[in-house]
């Protein structure tokens, strides 16, 4: 067992276009308490990263590989820290991290506001 989470990507190649919402593939955190998403963006999106958590007990998935609709998210208060790291207009990225997390579950959503671009989110996290 390795106390560092490896190669889990929670969005490859979404599309950030118009006033669409990515959902990010849930991680179940399995007692990692430290948390961080590197996210990639090409273009020239505006928009904003947000962070949902979920202690739903069990599996989540449907057998199809949806996330079945009795869990309930709910959306974290992003630290002031996160509002340089919001897209604004040019290709970049960002990493966003979270210490002390005692969820189950843990999944990015970005909403864009206006442009287009392609976004990719990778997931990290250790044990304490």
């Amino acid at each position: 067992m390795s106390d560092f989470d490896h190669g889990w990507t929670a969005i490859t190649s979404g599309t950030m276009t118009g006033t669409s919402v990515i959902t990010g593939t849930p991680h179940w955190l399995d007692g990692h308490s430290r948390v961080s998403f590197q996210c990639i963006w090409t273009g020239t999106p505006n928009g904003t990263f947000t962070f949902q958590v979920a202690n739903y007990q069990g599996e989540i998935f449907n057998a199809d590989g949806t996330v079945k609709s009795t869990v309930t998210w709910t959306t974290l208060t992003n630290p002031a820290a996160f509002s340089a790291l919001q897209p604004a207009g040019a290709a970049g990225s960002a990493d966003f991290s979270f210490a002390d997390m005692a969820h189950k579950w843990i999944r990015p959503i970005y909403t864009n506001a206006s442009s287009t671009g392609t976004l990719t989110f990778v997931y990290g996290s250790a044990r304490h």
